[in-house]
C-alpha cells in the first residue's frame, strides 16, 4: 500500500498530461460529429438537386409543343443532366431510366366543389415527374450500420401546350 500511495501522490499535483487526455477524449467525438454533418448535408444536396431536375421536366413537359415520345425523351434528358440535349449529370448516378414522366386528366372541380384548376372544359390534363434512386454515402452511414438510403423526388404541373 505504501508504494502505492507514493506512487499517487507523485501523480496528485501534475497536471502536465492533462491537455493531452482532454484531447484524446474530445476528438473522436468532434470527428464523429463532422462527419455526421458532412453526411446529412450531401444527403439534403443530393436531394434538392433531384428535385429541382424533376421540377424542370415537369416545367417543360407541361409547356412541350413536340410529341409525347420526343417531349418524354428530352424532360429526362433535361432531368438528369440540366439541359435538353447533352449537358452534365446533376447527380452522380442518376440516369434517365429512373425518371418516370405520366400525364393524366384530372376534373377542374372537385367533388366538394372548391376550384381546384380554372379551366373552360371539366378537366384539365397534368403531367407528373418522378424519380427515385439509392443514395450512394460517403460511408459514414454504412459504418453507422444504416442499409440503403433511397432519395426521391416528383413534381407535377398543369399542362399548356400540346
Amino acid at each position: 500500500m505504501t508504494r502505492f500511495g507514493k506512487i499517487i501522490r507523485r501523480f496528485q499535483g501534475d497536471e502536465s498530461g492533462a491537455a493531452l487526455v482532454e484531447v484524446a477524449i474530445t476528438v473522436p467525438l468532434v470527428l464523429l460529429l463532422s462527419a455526421g454533418v458532412f453526411e446529412f448535408s450531401n444527403v439534403l444536396n443530393t436531394r434538392l438537386l433531384l428535385e429541382a431536375g424533376v421540377e424542370d421536366a415537369a416545367r417543360y413537359m407541361a409547356r412541350c409543343s413536340s410529341d409525347w415520345d420526343t417531349c418524354q425523351g428530352l424532360a429526362k434528358n433535361l432531368a438528369v443532366n440540366g439541359a435538353v440535349t447533352s449537358g452534365s449529370a446533376r447527380v452522380p448516378g442518376w440516369t434517365t431510366g429512373e425518371v418516370t414522366i405520366s400525364k393524366t386528366s384530372t376534373a377542374a372541380i372537385d367533388g366538394s366543389g372548391n376550384i381546384i384548376y380554372l379551366s373552360s372544359t371539366g378537366t384539365v390534363d397534368v403531367v407528373q415527374v418522378s424519380t427515385s434512386m439509392p443514395y450512394q454515402d460517403i460511408g459514414f452511414l454504412g459504418y453507422l450500420g444504416f442499409g440503403g438510403i433511397e432519395i426521391g423526388g416528383s413534381h407535377q404541373e398543369r399542362v399548356f401546350g400540346w
